[in-house]
């Protein structure tokens, strides 16, 4: 990861704010990823207070032109049922498996059409603050790929894999010290803020391990290699002590070396390794252009992790 000097970056120097969801949009395919989205939802607006949750399952748009005799159509036709049934079939689901969460208020809709931009376009209108998906293990049958939809949304988006725990002990959190490090680090900090029970916060940092042949140092590998580290920890504690003072003495730090191609492998095996309740990244931030350039990192890690919770922060 790229290191940065924290005197270098625009960002305001001040204490983290409270993690609040004014407004959730949650995306249910009504298939085997909403039961853990539910638990995990459950799980999220018990100990965050939540003003608002909706729940929304797009069905693809049916155009019968589309399919070459009237038996093909017919039996797409009969795979859906009609909405009134559906959202009743979710009212169902959602009131028998939120049991804990303190949500204000709860509505629940199905509509046509394609499942990003209908999830999208309704997160735009409520003004919502976190949009969620869950994520199956090798595929999104609600036709919601995790990299678009954090991507593309214009709030935090959370990722909640098919094999994920609703427990939050450890959280884990990328950083390559730059500006959205420091808002991943500061959203990590105020949803610890919000557990009843203390979790561990550990920053991680992958670094590039160069080539010593091309450089005339008289040192070993291993010497090399503890100067560099050195150096990166020093980037950390001035890291911490600018932007988040008041807990630096709460967050652990972790260095990776690393000698082959890639950072988002070796941060997953860790996080995996450190059996993760959560991890948090900061996207590049909120212009069209900016939206475009998600990072391969998180791009990566979203398509490798079956496992752990991923909430992008914008």
């Amino acid at each position: 990861m790229m290191s940065l000097s924290p005197s270098n970056m625009n960002v305001e120097k001040k204490a983290p704010e409270p993690f609040h969801i004014r407004q959730v949009m949650v995306a249910l395919e009504l298939g085997a990823t909403d039961d853990k989205i539910l638990e995990y939802v459950d799980f999220l607006t018990h100990y965050v207070p939540t003003g608002a949750l909706y729940f929304l399952h797009v069905l693809p748009k049916f155009d019968v032109l589309n399919y070459k005799t009237e038996q093909d159509a017919q039996s797409l036709v009969s795979n859906y049922q009609l909405n009134d049934e559906v959202i009743a079939r979710m009212g169902r689901k959602i009131k028998s498996q939120m049991v804990k969460g303190g949500a204000v208020h709860v509505e629940f809709d199905v509509r046509e059409g394609d499942p990003l931009e209908e999830l999208l376009s309704d997160a735009e209108d409520i003004g919502a603050n976190l949009v969620i998906i869950g994520q199956k293990s090798g595929a999104t049958e609600h036709g919601i790929l995790a990299k678009n939809l954090a991507r593309k949304a214009r709030c935090n988006a959370l990722i909640v894999p098919d094999q994920a725990k609703a427990e939050m002990k450890n959280i884990i959190v990328p950083v390559d010290f730059s500006e959205h490090s420091v808002k991943a680090l500061r959203t990590a900090i105020a949803i610890r803020e919000e557990l009843e029970a203390d979790a561990t916060i550990t920053c991680v940092n992958v670094y590039t391990m160069p080539n010593l042949s091309v450089y005339k140092i008289k040192k070993t590998k291993e010497q090399f290699r503890n100067m560099l580290e050195e150096g990166q920890l020093e980037a950390f504690k001035a890291f911490l002590n600018t932007y988040t003072p008041d807990h630096k003495d709460q967050i652990g730090l972790r260095l990776i070396c690393r000698e082959e191609p890639g950072i988002a492998k070796p941060l997953l095996d860790f996080a995996l390794e450190a059996k993760a309740g959560l991890i948090v990244m900061g996207a590049k931030g909120h212009s069209k252009v900016e939206l475009l350039l998600l990072g391969s990192v998180t791009e990566k890690i979203l398509a490798m992790n079956e496992s752990i919770p991923t909430l992008i922060v914008k």
